[in-house]
C-alpha cells in the first residue's frame, strides 16, 4: 500500500515537474501549471482524490470467457464497488467508434474507444461526457503528460440536468506489467490520470495494451453519487 501511495504520489509531482518545464503550454493555457500543481497538492492529502473501491480490484467469481463467447458478441464486466454488483454486458448497439453494452440488470454503459461517455440504469447517471481530446490523442499519440478538460453531465434524482468540467492530466507507468482478465494474458501499460475543479478530484486508471490499441481494463470515476466503474473485457 505505501509503495503504491509513493507511486501515485511521484506521477502527480511529475506531471507538475513537466508541466512547469513546458513553457510554450503554459503560454497558451496559463492556467494548467497551477492546475496540475492542484492535482499533486490534494493527491498528498489522503482522501481528497476519489478512486476506485480497493477491495474491489480483485472482482467476485466470473462467468468463464468459454461460456460468454457463446454469445457471439463483445462482452465487458461492469462491477460498481459502491453498490457491490458485478455483472456481464453484452454489446446491444454500435455507432461509429461508440459501443454500447448492456447488463442482466438493465443498465448500460456506452464506451468510445474503451472510455465511457454514458451510462444508464445507475443511481446517478452520466448523461454524457466529453473530452478535449480523442482517446486516441489522449493515449496513443505525442508526448506525456497530456492535458485536456473532461465535461460531465448528470442527471440527478430530481431530474435536473447538471454539468461539471474538470482539468485532467493523464501519465503512463514506467514499464509494462502483466494482466490477466478472464484467463486471457497480455502485457499492458498503466496509465493514471488525474481530475480536478474547485469542488472535486477523482483518479482513473486504464491498463492499455499499446499495439492492440485496446483498453482491457479501467476504473472510470461515473459520478460523485455513484462512485467508480471497473469495466473489464471478456470478448473484444
Amino acid at each position: 500500500m505505501k509503495i503504491r501511495a509513493l507511486r501515485d504520489t511521484a506521477l502527480a509531482l511529475l506531471v507538475v515537474a513537466i508541466v512547469a518545464g513546458c513553457s510554450s503550454e503554459t503560454e497558451k493555457q496559463p492556467t494548467l501549471g497551477t492546475v496540475a500543481l492542484g492535482m499533486a497538492k490534494a493527491k498528498l492529502r489522503k482522501g481528497n482524490v476519489e478512486k476506485a473501491d480497493k477491495t474491489a480490484v480483485s472482482t467476485p467469481q466470473q462467468i468463464p470467457r468459454e461460456a460468454l463467447a457463446k454469445y457471439g458478441k463483445p462482452v465487458i464486466y461492469v462491477s460498481v464497488p459502491r453498490f457491490g454488483s458485478n455483472l456481464p454486458a453484452i454489446e446491444v448497439a454500435t455507432n461509429g467508434p461508440y459501443r454500447t453494452y448492456l447488463g442482466g440488470d438493465k443498465a448500460s454503459v456506452t464506451l468510445r474507444d474503451g472510455m465511457v461517455t454514458a451510462t444508464r440504469g445507475q443511481l446517478v447517471d452520466l448523461i454524457a461526457q466529453d473530452l478535449s481530446l480523442s482517446p486516441k490523442q489522449i493515449f496513443y499519440g505525442g508526448s506525456f503528460p497530456k492535458l485536456y478538460t473532461r465535461t460531465q453531465r448528470h442527471l440527478n434524482g430530481e431530474g435536473k440536468l447538471t454539468t461539471h468540467v474538470y482539468n485532467c492530466a493523464i501519465a503512463p507507468a514506467d514499464a509494462d506489467e502483466a494482466l490477466e482478465v478472464l484467463g486471457h494474458k497480455t502485457s499492458v501499460r498503466k496509465y493514471s490520470e488525474l481530475c480536478k475543479n474547485a469542488e472535486r478530484a477523482f483518479q482513473n486508471s486504464y491498463w492499455i495494451e499499446r499495439g492492440a490499441q485496446r483498453i482491457w481494463k479501467s476504473h472510470q470515476s461515473i459520478s460523485k453519487e455513484v462512485g467508480h466503474l471497473i469495466i473489464q473485457v471478456a470478448i473484444p
